[in-house]
This record gives C-alpha cells, sequence and structure tokens, in this order.
C-alpha cells in the first residue's frame, strides 16, 4: 500500500507505529538521561529526551495520538509531552521514517533515500554545487578495515603517550627554528614546488582519513563509506565514522575525531627532525612541504571548531552539545525571530553558560561562512582564464538560493498570519536588510596598504658602459674605494681603434696634399681639401670619444660594488652595459611596486613619510618622492618574482624581449613603480637587494567595490586573452 501524505490527513484520528527496525540505547547527557535512536539500514541516528521516548514507547500501532497522550501524562504526570508537543513529535517521527501510519506500508530502506524525507528541488540540485560535490568510492567495510589495518597499532594506550611526546618534542624544535621556518615560507609560491605540494596534500590526507576508519574500528565501531569531496575542484578525502554514535563514551568520540590530526601531526614531527637536521636542500624541501602540509594545514581546517571538521565534533562532544551546529543555527534563527515579532520560541534547555555559547558560536559559525563563501566565490572568479566567474556565480547561486526559499517562507507565513501582525516583522526585516546592504556598498573597510619592495643603490651609483669591447684590463676589486676619475676597467675593440687609426691616416694625408695645395696657389684644390679634412674631423672626434669610453672610471668617490668581477676578465660587454656599481652604504633608495588596483589611494602619500618592514620584521622609516606615472610590467629585481621566492606573479617574456636583451621574467599584471628615500643610518641597516615591505596608508572602499573591482578585472582579463 503506497504511504499517504501526513499533512493531507488527521493524524489524531490514526494510529502511529514505530519502524520495527529502530535501535534505541539510552546515554547520559549534561547529567540528564537521553536516548540515541540509529536506522541500522541507513546508518543515521537521531536523538530524544527521555520524555519523548516514554510517549514514542506507546506508539505500536493500536494506539492513537491522542491515546498515546494519556498513557505518557500517567506515566510522567507534568512532564508529559502537550498536545501539540505530540503532534510535533509525531510529524517529526513521520518526517524522518522513524514511524509510519499503521495503515500503511512501513518506510523504505533504500540506500537512495537516506535524507529520509522527499527532496525539495533545491536539495536535488544541490548535488551539483561545483564548491562542494561528494563522490562515494568505497561502501565495502571490509575493504576499509583492511586498507586502514596498519595504523591500528598507532592508538594502544602506551604508543599514543610516546607519539604525544614526540610530537612535544617536534614543536619544541619548531618553535626554536620559527624564523628559520617563516622564511621557508616563500618556497610555497614557487610553481616548481607546487607539484610536490598537491602530491603531499592527497597522500597525507588519504592517511588523515584512514586513522579516522583505524581508531574507528579498534573502539568497535564501523565505517560505512569513503570517498572523495571536491571543493572547488579540489580533492579532500572522507570517511563516514556516523557509527561512533553507539559509543556510550563521549572519549572514544573524541578520539576517533582527533585521530586523523594525531596521525598528521605525528608525520609532521618525523618531517620536522629531518627537516631540523638534513644538509639536503631537496630533502629539506620536501620536508618543509610535509610540514606545512600535514602540520599548520591540519591545525587551520581540521582543528577549526566554526567548520564541521574534526575540531568541531570534539568541541561537541567536549562539552556535551552533540548537535552544536544545529543548535547555534536554531539560536541565531532565534534571535532572528525574536528581533522580528518580539516573541522568543521554546528553546531547548542548555543552561546558563551553554546558551550563550551556542549563541555566540553561532554568530561566530555563520561569519566565518560568510568569509568562507567568499573567498571561494573570489578564488574561483579568478580560475579557467575567468571563466570562473561563471562556476563562482552557480556556486554562490546554490548557497544563497535555500537562504532565499526560507526568508521567502517565512516572510509567506507573516502576511497569512494578518496584515496587522506582520507590519513588525516587515518593517525590522526591511531595516536590516537596508543596514546590511549599506554595509557592503557604503561602509568604508579601513585596509592596510602594503606593497612589495626591494632595496636598490641609487641609479646614480651605476656605471654603465659607453662603448662595446672585451674586458682588457681590471683596475680594481669588488669592496675597494676608489677615488673620482679613477680607472676601474679598460676595454679592447680593435675594430674601433683601427677605425681611428685609419681615419686620422687618412687625415694626415688630406693635410699633406693641403699644405702642397696652398703652396702651388691652387684655390680651387685648397678649398675641397679643406672641407674634405672638416668631414675627417667630424667622423675622427666621435670615434675618439668612443675609443676614450673604453677605459671606464669611476663618476665619483666610493666603494665598488661588483660580485665576480674578476670573472668579467675577456668577457664582451655591450654599450649601456651595467659594469658596476661606485656607492657609500648611504646611496640606496626602495623601489615599491604598487598594483593597479590601490595606486589610486597611494597618491597622497608622496612627499610623506611612510613605514617600511624589511625581513627582520624591523619597523623603519622613509620618505616616498615619487611615484611613476606609468606601469611597466618589468620587475625592479628578481627576488621579488614568485620563482625566486618572492610575493610577485610572473611569466615568461616573450621571444622579442629576451632577443633585445630585456630581462627574461615580465609582470602579470603591470604595476606602478615608487621611490622611497632613506636617511644614512636606515639606508647602513637595510642590504641592497634585500626585499621589504612599504605601508602605504590604508585604502578604505566598500566590500562591494572591492568585489566588482575584481570580477571587472577578471573580465578584462579574459578579453585581453581573447
Amino acid at each position: 500500500m503506497a504511504s499517504r501524505n501526513p499533512n493531507t490527513i488527521d493524524l489524531t484520528t490514526e494510529k502511529i507505529r514505530l519502524a520495527d527496525d529502530l535501535c534505541f540505547w539510552p546515554v547520559h547527557q549534561r547529567k540528564t538521561l537521553v536516548y540515541r535512536i540509529e536506522i541500522p539500514a541507513l546508518h543515521r541516528f537521531f536523538r530524544v529526551g527521555y520524555e519523548e521516548y516514554v510517549f514514542m514507547s506507546f506508539l505500536d500501532g493500536k494506539t492513537t495520538l491522542p491515546q498515546a497522550c494519556g498513557l505518557a501524562a500517567s506515566k510522567l504526570g507534568q512532564d508529559a509531552p502537550s498536545a501539540d508537543e505530540a503532534m510535533t513529535i509525531v510529524n517529526w517521527l513521520l518526517a524522518n521514517e522513524l514511524a509510519y501510519l499503521a495503515s500503511d506500508s512501513p518506510p523504505s530502506r533504500e540506500r537512495l533515500r537516506q535524507s529520509g524525507r522527499p527532496k525539495t528541488w533545491l536539495a536535488r540540485m544541490s548535488k551539483f554545487n561545483p564548491f562542494w560535490i561528494k563522490i562515494p568510492i568505497f561502501r565495502n567495510d571490509h575493504s576499509l578495515s583492511k586498507f586502514s589495518a596498519f595504523l591500528s597499532p598507532l592508538f594502544a594506550l602506551k604508543i599514543t603517550l610516546l607519539c604525544s611526546a614526540f610530537i612535544a618534542y617536534a614543536l619544541g624544535i619548531l618553535w626554536a627554528n620559527r624564523s628559520e621556518l617563516a622564511a621557508s615560507a616563500t618556497q610555497l609560491l614557487v610553481p616548481e614546488n607546487w607539484w610536490g605540494i598537491l602530491f603531499a596534500w592527497i597522500v597525507l590526507k588519504t592517511i588523515h582519513e584512514l586513522a579516522h576508519s583505524a581508531a574507528c574500528y579498534r573502539l568497535g565501531g564501523s565505517v560505512r563509506e569513503a570517498g572523495v569531496v571536491m571543493v572547488l575542484l579540489a580533492p579532500l578525502a572522507y570517511v563516514d565514522v556516523s557509527s561512533c554514535w553507539r559509543m556510550n563514551s563521549k572519549w572514544s568520540r573524541i578520539s576517533v575525531a582527533a585521530a586523523g590530526m594525531y596521525v598528521e601531526l605525528l608525520i609532521t614531527a618525523a618531517a620536522t627532525c629531518v627537516w631540523s637536521h638534513t644538509d639536503s636542500l631537496v630533502l629539506k624541501t620536501s620536508m618543509y612541504q610535509v610540514i606545512v602540509t600535514a602540520g599548520i594545514s591540519t591545525l587551520i581546517f581540521n582543528a577549526n571548531i566554526l567548520m564541521r571538521f574534526d575540531g568541531y565534533y570534539i568541541l561537541a562532544d567536549a562539552i556535551d552539545i552533540p548537535n552544536l551546529y544545529s543548535e547555534a543555527t536554531n539560536a541565531l534563527k532565534n534571535l532572528l525571530h525574536r528581533c522580528l515579532t518580539g516573541r522568543t520560541d521554546r528553546q531547548h534547555d542548555l543552561g546558563t553558560w551553554r546558551k550563550y555559547f551556542v549563541l555566540c558560536y553561532g554568530i561566530a559559525a555563520a561569519v566565518w561562512r560568510v568569509a568562507v563563501c567568499a573567498s571561494l566565490f573570489i578564488a574561483a572568479s579568478t580560475m579557467f582564464e575567468g571563466a570562473g566567474i561563471a562556476l563562482a556565480c552557480v556556486g554562490l547561486t546554490f548557497w544563497t538560493a535555500p537562504l532565499l526559499n526560507s526568508l521567502y517562507q517565512g516572510l509567506v507565513r507573516v502576511i497569512r498570519g494578518g496584515w496587522y501582525s506582520a507590519i513588525r516583522p516587515l518593517v525590522v526585516g526591511f531595516a536590516l536588510l537596508a543596514i546590511f546592504i549599506a554595509t557592503l556598498v557604503k561602509l568604508p573597510i579601513p585596509t592596510s596598504i602594503a606593497v612589495p619592495s626591494v632595496v636598490q643603490y641609487l641609479p646614480e651609483s651605476t656605471v654603465r658602459s659607453r662603448g662595446s669591447g672585451f674586458v682588457e684590463k681590471l683596475h680594481v676589486t669588488d669592496g675597494q674605494f676608489v677615488n673620482q676619475g679613477e680607472q676601474l676597467l679598460v676595454l679592447r675593440n680593435p675594430e674601433l681603434r683601427n677605425r681611428l687609426k685609419d681615419l686620422e691616416l687618412k687625415s694626415q694625408q688630406v693635410e699633406v696634399r693641403l699644405r702642397q695645395a696652398t703652396e702651388k696657389h691652387d684655390a680651387a684644390e685648397v678649398q675641397l681639401l679643406r672641407e674634405t679634412l672638416k668631414s675627417f674631423s667630424r667622423q675622427i672626434e666621435p670615434l675618439r670619444d668612443q675609443v676614450a669610453s673604453l677605459t671606464i672610471t669611476a663618476p665619483h668617490a666610493g666603494r665598488v660594488i661588483s660580485r665576480g668581477i674578476n670573472h668579467r676578465l675577456g668577457s664582451f660587454i655591450h654599450e649601456g652595459d651595467v659594469v658596476l656599481l661606485v656607492a657609500n652604504e648611504t646611496d640606496k633608495q626602495v623601489i615599491a611596486v604598487i598594483a593597479q588596483s590601490v595606486v589610486d589611494q597611494t597618491g597622497s602619500w608622496v612627499g610623506k613619510s611612510v613605514i617600511i618592514r624589511g625581513t627582520d620584521q624591523v619597523q623603519r622609516s622613509g620618505k616616498l618622492y615619487r611615484i611613476d606615472p606609468k606601469a611597466t610590467d618589468h620587475l625592479p629585481s628578481p627576488a621579488l618574482a614568485s620563482i625566486e621566492g618572492g610575493p610577485l606573479p610572473v611569466r615568461k617574456a616573450s621571444d622579442q624581449d629576451q632577443q633585445s636583451g630585456a630581462d627574461s621574467m615580465r609582470l602579470i599584471e603591470p604595476a606602478f613603480r615608487a621611490r622611497v628615500r632613506l636617511d644614512p643610518e636606515t639606508a647602513k641597516q637595510l642590504p641592497d637587494g634585500s626585499t621589504a615591505q612599504v605601508h602605504l596608508g590604508y585604502r578604505t572602499d566598500p566590500i562591494a567595490t572591492r568585489w566588482v573591482q575584481l570580477i571587472r578585472d577578471q573580465w578584462h582579463k579574459v578579453q585581453l586573452r581573447r
């Protein structure tokens, strides 16, 4: 017999029967007796209070709802559920297929119907959310137990204590080497390391989930399925260990939840010991990638209590609120309902401090969820050469559609209750909406503008060759002090010198002929030879300058700066090439690279003092004296390139640029250069070529403006690529 829709019948006249396959067991939670319910075929778990359990025990298919209420009242007295509460309980039982009408067939236990209720079109479409795609792979409990068996010994008590001490020892090593660890972070920006990081991520996250599985089996649970969740097309492994709810001890459940982080931290500890003792650069880089992937990312994501990962379940069991997220969501809904209507819905008795904690947790989780959604939206919009904008919009639709649908249903219910009772909810609701929109569109969001920069010697310290030739003689060494006009090096260019000698010889021959013509009083010949002599003079003077330029001298007093200058002997130097630097330690400036998106906010800082933070994290000051009016894709220094460990993404220069002798790297997006003057004392403290950050005040544009600008920039990039 087909099941009927409970919403279309009068439940007070129907006999209700609990499903025969339910499993019940008592649990003491916050010193209160509650009962857990499991549908074994579907691996779904529920929790009810003692009063609800007593009421449910009378639903045997022979009693109607009023009769069950009477039986419960005779046993519980004043604690028995009221008629309205009993109706709510029955509707909940029917919706989750825990009970059925005695005149209907029992509920189906097909695996494809695990939601327990007919899916709406929103629920069906949510499977295609590009931000969260769940792909089950294993549904064989025996296979999963074999895969994870090798990790089971790690959860023996003595081994766990030893491993915990080892992890603490490794944390001490990391703390002692925290400066080196922070300096190595630039390795993560080098594209050549990304494949290694991705491989480490996949292997470690697989081990992480196998650890959950091993701990669950060891403590008497089972694993229903395992698979992969694609978060913005990035793979994350998962295992379903919901059977932990069968465990009466909350510490057993906490152990299962913490197992993945425990094993990853153990791997991090081993990698830390290798990293701190090896001299191999390749091995050191590999171990650093493991430390970041298994240690830092695990603490940031898996231990995050605001996301429904390991840290959340540990917290929920630790404070005895297993359904913490649902309670927090309901607390937020009740707060919103109270603001809109002035009435408070009935809430679970969580106790004084838990009630406030749940509300604060709900607010923090909601803010975090919005931040994550915004971050994924921005990340998706930059993928696939701009086509990710469409992907981001699809994901945003899947996220906002349920919220908008709930708001719409609530609005309909309010209006159906009468226009008079709807005045306050509508006025307050639209006021809150207006405040929210105004916050996005108008509220300034102060954000520090910190731009990457590099320390360089002043342009006048650069000595360039005014001629071309092979280095024949070196008169100085690196670090030597020279005076103005002192010879630095000599170039050899036989072709240039031969041309000069040839012209000088021809000029001398013309002079001889000119004297002879003068003695003969041949006016015409004299005039012709004088013009020829002037022509030779015009050619000889530039050549003499070029020959003279083969001897390079110091333009001013200072110290020679040219690492490896001795290796330049015999090498060829083109005209205009940088030969070396002649400078003092005070002749330095900072070149900052300002993105186009913030250059308008930084113009007002020209002529003002700015903060400079070097690699030693010490704050110093300088004066911003110029921002170049034209953007360029040239790098001021290779040290700023991401492939060299710097912060700026770069691309390979075109063949034409490389043939012209220009740098081999280009900025992906052209940027403006700013120049910061340093006082002598600060210049001495900042080494040449070192990177730094220049703080240029704050940008105050609102969130909406930044999002629109980001999307517009991505769209322009797509058009340019086309």
